[in-house]
């Protein structure tokens, strides 16, 4: 009850979002199709669709799942390393709530035919991600929920400050290097970048970690 208090209290922006679908959509339910587009394949083009009860409505249920997780997570820390509002986790109850309420927008928009590239705007959407969570990613304290949580950095604080502040450049650099590429490549090419950038994302870090253990062996 107290966590609840708080997010009505401090985070009333992301229960408004949160809620927005839900308001919207008995305004628009009789102009979507019966069956909604749901994944797009590398070329952008729709290959997969849900009926319009579960197109129209799993994303934000999907959203209210995560930012309860993501509230609740001082709770089920079983060390209690977590805090409510230490940083950067509200932000990255905000960035998220924000991503797929996007994400929901342009499936909606998708299903009405709007003029849109949904799939080209989501890697756009995580590429802003990447940058605003890694300017906040040296902030994170050790914990198993948040951050990079290979085990050498949680077994050594040293090791766990040294590798997030890499983390932090890589991430920044990354998310940056997306928003440069997108425009001058096909979303299938890009799709191939994009997965290629989040792999380095997650290796170049971890490499680190591994490394700084090594060396401090």
């Amino acid at each position: 009850m107290k966590t609840l208090k708080y997010a009505i209290k401090k985070e009333w922006y992301n229960i408004l979002m949160l809620l927005l679908p839900f308001l919207v959509l008995p305004f628009i339910w009789d102009q979507l199709p019966a069956q909604i587009p749901t994944h797009w394949n590398l070329q952008g083009e729709v290959d997969d669709y849900s009926s319009r009860a579960l197109g129209s409505m799993i994303l934000p249920m999907v959203n209210i799942g995560v930012y309860l997780l993501l509230l609740y997570l001082p709770i089920i820390d079983p060390k209690r390393r977590i805090e409510i509002d230490q940083k950067p986790i509200p932000v990255l109850r905000t960035l998220t709530v924000v991503l797929l309420l996007g994400l929901h927008s342009w499936v909606i928009a998708s299903a009405m035919d709007a003029p849109i590239q949904s799939q080209g705007w989501m890697y756009l959407g995580l590429a802003v991600f990447f940058v605003v969570m890694g300017n906040y990613l040296r902030t994170i304290k050790p914990n198993y929920f948040i951050g990079i949580r290979v085990p050498w950095a949680l077994e050594d604080a040293e090791n766990w400050k040294q590798t997030h502040k890499i983390g932090s450049y890589v991430w920044v650099t990354g998310g940056l290097l997306m928003m440069v590429l997108f425009p001058f490549f096909s979303i299938k090419t890009f799709s191939t970048i994009f997965g290629i950038i989040v792999a380095l994302l997650a290796i170049i870090p971890t490499g680190y970690s591994f490394y700084f253990y090594k060396q401090s062996s």
